[in-house]
């Protein structure tokens, strides 16, 4: 699903290595008997565990690196590869899904709390598609609430579902990303399933380049 995959750019998640780190402070108590032995002093042996704390804090960074390695080596994960103003562009190369993304840039009423909404162009060559442009909104629409999206002195219909914007006619969606092309920002009325409507602002700024680089990540 279209909403799962933008989720899944911004929410990846890397585990912690705790196994290296607990591995570090077991070698740590082996070494601390030897020390102690010649002495036979067992109650000295006890103090004798503040290295372990300093070996385990020495093997932290490459724990950290590990982390950071797996998150930009986990199959399957949209990647942020280039920004473009307000606009980024992101590439899944395992399910071959590329897409341009930004988000609100004012809410209101800023008191309203919803989650967070993205605004994103979709290509799936895999699926002959191209350029579809979706918006998640954060919270449920009103599905028969009129939603229309107005650029360069022209509106485009869409229609609501759950929390997801499609345009009505597939055949303008063409025409309707010119339209956002030309023009530099984009208000949206949403009327949610339940309480007062509210207002998005998007930048456009970079939505150019943005779909640039998507076609030629994903021709």
């Amino acid at each position: 699903m279209k909403t799962r995959f933008v989720l899944a750019a911004l929410l990846g998640v890397a585990l912690a290595s705790a196994g290296a780190m607990h591995s570090a402070a077991q070698d740590g108590e082996k070494k601390a008997p030897v020390k102690a032995a010649p002495k036979k002093e067992a109650p000295k042996a006890e103090p004798k565990k503040a290295p372990e704390k300093k070996e385990a804090s020495k093997e932290t960074p490459k724990a950290e690196q590990k982390k950071a390695e797996q998150k930009k080596t986990t199959p399957g994960t949209p990647a942020l590869i280039a920004q473009f103003g307000d606009w980024g562009v992101y590439v899944n190369k395992t399910a071959k899904i590329c897409f341009a993304l930004t988000q609100p840039k004012d809410r209101q009423p800023a008191n309203v709390k919803r989650d967070p909404a993205y605004f994103f162009v979709t290509t799936r060559p895999s699926d002959k598609l191209t350029n579809e442009v979706n918006i998640v909104t954060g919270f449920p629409l009103k599905e028969d609430a009129e939603v229309a999206l107005s650029a360069a002195g022209a509106n485009f219909p869409m229609f609501a579902k759950g929390q997801g914007l499609w345009i009505k006619e597939p055949a303008d969606e063409a025409k309707l990303l010119d339209a956002l092309k030309k023009d530099k920002e984009l208000t949206l009325k949403l009327t949610p399933a339940k309480g007062a409507v509210t207002t998005d602002r998007y930048s456009l700024t970079g939505l150019p380049q943005a779909l640039e680089r998507v076609a030629k990540e994903c021709p």
